[in-house]
C-alpha cells in the first residue's frame, strides 16, 4: 500500500466499498484506508501484479479506486462491476450476474480522465479517436479496425511508444 506522502507498507490487503482493508500481517486485524491518505495499492499474486489507483473523475466528487491497466504519457484505467439482472418474484433463478466495465484514458498533465465507454450507446472509437488525435497513423488503425475496443490497452501502449516525444 502507497500513502500520499510517499510511504508504503507491505502486507495484505483488499478492496470493498471504495476503501483499502489493510493488515500488515495475517493475525493482524485490518484496517480500512482510503484516499485521504493512500494514493494507490499494488496487489501481487497468480502470477500477476494489478494495481489500483485512486483518481478523481469529476472536479466535485471524491477520487475512486479504478484498475491502472497501462502506464505512460496516457495512461488506461479500468473500473469492473458486477451487478445482477433480469430475475423476478416469480422466477428468482433467472437472473443473471454481468460485468460492466467502464474503461477511462488519462494523460499525465491532466486533472481528470475521460470516459471512453458508458451510455447506451458506446462511443469508445470517438472518444478514442478524438483523445488521441495527435496520432494519425493510430487513428486510422481504430477507423480502419485493425484494432477494436478490445485492444485499448494495445492502443495505449502503441500511443505511448510510439506517439509521444521521449
Amino acid at each position: 500500500m502507497f500513502f500520499s506522502d510517499g510511504d508504503s507498507f507491505e502486507g495484505y490487503g483488499a478492496i470493498k466499498n471504495n476503501k483499502i482493508k489493510f493488515r500488515l500481517l495475517l493475525e493482524d486485524k485490518a484496517e480500512k484506508w482510503d484516499y485521504e491518505l493512500v494514493s494507490k495499492i499494488i496487489f501481487h499474486g497468480f502470477n500477476r501484479t494489478v494495481t489500483y489507483e485512486y483518481v478523481k473523475l469529476k472536479e466535485f466528487t471524491n477520487p475512486v479506486l479504478l484498475e491502472l491497466v497501462t502506464e505512460g504519457e496516457v495512461s488506461l484505467y479500468r473500473n469492473e462491476k458486477n451487478r445482477w439482472v433480469g430475475g423476478n418474484n416469480e422466477f428468482p433463478g433467472s437472473a443473471q450476474k454481468i460485468t460492466v466495465i467502464t474503461n477511462y484514458l488519462k494523460r499525465n498533465n491532466t486533472q481528470f480522465p475521460i470516459c471512453l465507454n458508458y451510455g447506451i450507446f458506446n462511443p469508445w472509437k470517438k472518444r478514442t479517436i478524438n483523445f488521441l488525435s495527435d496520432c494519425p497513423t493510430l487513428v486510422k488503425k481504430i477507423k480502419t479496425n485493425v484494432f477494436r475496443e478490445v485492444h485499448l490497452q494495445e492502443i495505449v501502449e502503441y500511443y505511448n511508444d510510439f506517439c509521444t516525444e521521449l
